[in-house]
This record gives C-alpha cells, sequence and structure tokens, in this order.
C-alpha cells in the first residue's frame, strides 16, 4: 500500500458518504412530509446503496471498518431510531405511510448489517463471536 493510500481512500469513504446520505436524507424528508413512501423508500436505499459503495471502497483498498466509523454508524442509527419512535408516539400527523417508511426502511438497513456480517465472518463465525462477548460478559465483575 501506498502512502497515500490512507488518504486516498478517506477522500473515497467520504465523497461515497457525502453523495449518497444527502440524497438519501432528502429523498426520506420528503417522503415523511409529503407522505410518499416511494421517495421515503428511495432515500433508504440511497442509504443502502452508499453502504455497499462503502464496502466496496474497504475492499479496494483492503481494509475494515474503523472503530470511529463503526460507533458514528450506530450512534446515527441509534438516533434515527429513537426519533421515528418518538414521531410515531407524540406526533398526530404521523400517518400510515410514515409508518411504513420508517420500519421498511430500518428494516432494509439492519438486513444490510445481518447481511454483511455474515458475508464477512460466515454465519458459523458471528455466532461464535457472539458466544464468546456473551462468556466475557458473564466473567466481568
Amino acid at each position: 500500500m501506498t502512502a497515500s493510500a490512507p488518504s486516498e481512500h478517506r477522500l473515497a469513504v467520504m465523497t461515497d458518504w457525502a453523495f449518497f446520505a444527502s440524497f438519501g436524507f432528502s429523498l426520506v424528508l420528503s417522503g415523511f412530509s409529503q407522505n410518499d413512501p416511494i421517495a421515503g423508500l428511495a432515500g433508504f436505499g440511497a442509504f443502502v446503496a452508499g453502504f455497499i459503495a462503502h464496502v466496496i471502497i474497504n475492499r479496494i483498498f483492503g481494509v475494515g471498518f474503523s472503530s470511529p466509523q463503526v460507533a458514528l454508524a450506530l450512534t446515527i442509527f441509534t438516533v434515527c431510531v429513537f426519533s421515528f419512535i418518538a414521531g410515531w408516539l407524540f406526533d398526530p400527523s404521523f400517518t400510515q405511510a410514515d409508518v411504513v417508511i420508517g420500519l421498511a426502511g430500518f428494516s432494509a438497513i439492519i438486513a444490510c448489517f445481518v447481511i454483511y456480517v455474515m458475508i464477512k465472518y460466515g454465519v458459523r463465525e458471528s455466532y461464535a463471536m457472539m458466544h464468546r462477548l456473551h462468556t466475557q460478559e458473564r466473567r466481568l465483575p
């Protein structure tokens, strides 16, 4: 790997997410505000495409997801899910189309994560990792 490869990788990842996330957020917000499931689901499709592009970029550069990338992704996902749930519970104008957009979109993102883990580590190794984590958790005081 050349000396400039980490910078090129970071630039490729930032460009990937700048493109896909900008369209994704715009389409999801349009879907929620206009009660348009097609636009909302297209936005979640943009997020899925951004994730797939990120996986491809990582494969090209021979690296994996860094800890800060994983932490940022989990934080953003958690905030978005809690915001969706709060909107569903407390917004009287929340429609059935909004529910469809949110549930289908977040399900697609979770499915992408599960498929990625199964492809990266295999089904057997994925279960073994969870078992090791659970065993370590039980040993902690």
